[in-house]
């Protein structure tokens, strides 16, 4: 080594001493053993609990991070996560980061891997998310963020790590909610399905050469893209912008969605320049938002579709119909003879849900569906627990009894609730609307499937509810719905019919009785998780 090469070597040396001096360094690799007072750790987890430490200091902190799967939550652990108490989430980590770089020690994403495996009802008591972070100035490098809740975890790098998803329905599993400023992303990878949520929260995010894939309510709306790629498994990746919109330039799109392709699931502004669609469908439509908001101005620029041109004007800058308005009902309270009563009610069975009737608004109002249910006009439920109830007369004595109900749900798919958390309709005949005893049939979302539910017959005594026959998969609880409900004698049917398409269940009456009420009780969510009561018809004989 030449006298001036020893003395170029010893100047970066000092260089990389100053510049060391300047941050904290942390390193994390699978092989080493955790030592902190060398800033060495074998998990991420503990990387981020000795950031937080810094979280106060003026220098910056910088995680370097081994190729390897790392997981922030142990995926063997069988116990179910809850939510903190305060909390509706259920994390993998929350940590306080300022002034935070999170570096993969290689140029390719897929080897440095954040992984978790829990999703709504999967291994969670709600929508499970792998990380939350409280700060500012935060940056992420050269890293796959990945829940595998739904979809499986490839490893190329070493197969032995490779791990199959947790389940097959599509439930919500969250990367990464934040509540801070100057979000930054280069590089990396973001897969999960529902709800995605890279750094969501954040005021400013910007995405640098960054790959996305989701389906709805998934992508951060207060994120500007560049040069970053994203594959679409469903029709609205975004739920809402930010003010100033979401901006996508220089992107590469990829759809499989079949039909049309919205950006956001509510009107909100978005700004596309020199981005490349592609998709599955050669007839795929691309579209804002199903009802534009006149004051929400969209702009794209040079953008294709398949490699022809793509136009779509901005949002109308005219006044339009943005959808009928729903008429709030009265709330009647009264059960008395021969009334209907429209109430909220939580039935016994949702106990264990941590949710409870408000008063704030009338249960029910009457107007057009969204989703599924456009263009189908009914009752539809305004707060959970929502309750339709008619009294039989008291000097009546009913005999057979036949209710008719056309159902339009909003979810289109077939899952018609919004999660597995207690989420049915239960739909009764021989009531008494006094006592909560009779008997119904019941449509309950399921974590089996996110495109069915379960149905079966139940009996209500006192309020309290017991299935009468096994869970039966349904694939009919969607628009376009008709539910046959019939007592006679002592035997109990339901006919479920959609189209050309139908499903029975036939149960024995074990305590007949001379009741004639009917009972309606939702327990899901309301909005795009509605179902849609076009009909009634009740016959007596």
């Amino acid at each position: 080594m030449t006298m001036k090469t020893r003395i170029l070597v010893a100047v970066l040396l000092t260089l990389a001493l100053a510049l060391r001096a300047e941050e904290h360094v942390l390193t994390v690799s699978q092989q080493a053993t955790t030592d902190s007072t060398r800033g060495v750790f074998a998990t991420v987890n503990e990387a981020l609990r000795q950031a937080e430490r810094y979280a106060d200091d003026s220098l910056w902190t910088v995680v370097q991070i081994e190729p390897g799967v790392y997981w922030i939550d142990d995926p063997d652990d069988e116990a179910v996560r809850q939510p903190e108490e305060g909390d509706n989430t259920p994390y993998g980590l929350k940590v306080r980061l300022n002034r935070t770089r999170l570096v993969g020690m290689s140029e390719r994403p897929e080897d440095v891997v954040l992984a978790c495996n829990r999703g709504q009802t999967h291994g969670a008591a709600g929508n499970f998310t792998m990380l939350h972070i409280t700060g500012s100035d935060v940056v992420a490098e050269n890293i796959t963020f990945g829940n595998y809740c739904n979809v499986d975890l490839v490893y190329p790098r070493n197969p032995k790590l490779n791990r199959k998803r947790r389940a097959d329905p599509i439930v919500q599993a969250q990367l990464i909610i934040c509540r801070g400023d100057r979000y930054r992303a280069r590089n990396c990878r973001f897969i999960s399905r529902l709800n995605l949520c890279p750094f969501v929260g954040a005021r400013h995010v910007d995405f640098e050469d960054c790959y996305f894939e989701c389906t709805d309510d998934a992508l951060c709306g207060t994120g500007t893209y560049s040069h970053c790629r994203f594959t679409f498994f469903s029709s609205k990746p975004f739920y809402a912008t930010s003010p100033q919109g979401a901006v996508l330039e220089d992107c590469d799109i990829h759809s499989k969605v079949h039909g049309t392709q919205y950006l956001t699931k509510v009107s909100d502004r978005v700004t596309l320049r020199r981005c490349r669609w592609t998709s599955d469908d050669p007839d795929l439509k691309i579209a804002w938002t199903k009802n534009p908001n006149p004051r929400h101005v969209c702009l794209m620029e040079d953008c294709t579709l398949n490699g022809r041109p793509l136009v779509l004007p901005p949002t109308p800058d005219v006044p339009m119909p943005v959808g009928t308005p729903m008429l709030a009902l009265i709330p009647q309270q009264t059960i008395a003879p021969g009334r209907w009563t429209l109430d909220a009610y939580k039935p016994s069975d949702t106990r264990a849900y941590g949710w409870s009737v408000t008063a704030d608004r009338p249960a029910w109002c009457y107007g057009e569906g969204v989703d599924g249910a456009e263009g189908c006009y009914g009752l539809i439920q305004n707060v959970r627990g929502a309750r339709l109830m008619y009294t039989g007369l008291d000097d009546e004595d009913y005999g057979n009894q036949t209710l008719t109900a056309e159902l339009a749900p909003c979810k289109s798919a077939g899952q018609g609730f919004g999660s597995a958390t207690g989420q049915y309709l239960d739909i009764c005949v021989k009531f008494d609307t006094h006592t909560l005893t009779g008997y119904g049939l019941r449509f309950i979302r399921t974590p089996e499937y996110d495109k069915a539910v379960d149905v079966y017959l139940v009996e209500y005594v006192n309020g309290e509810i017991s299935p009468i026959t096994e869970p039966a998969k349904c694939v009919l609880f969607r628009r376009g719905c008709r539910v046959t409900l019939s007592a006679k004698g002592n035997t109990l049917s339901a006919l479920i019919a959609n189209g050309d398409s139908s499903q029975s269940l036939i149960a024995t009456i074990s305590h007949p009785n001379s009741f004639g009420g009917i009972h309606f009780q939702h327990t899901g969510t309301t909005g795009a998780s509605a179902t849609v009561v076009q009909s009634l018809d009740c016959r007596y004989d």
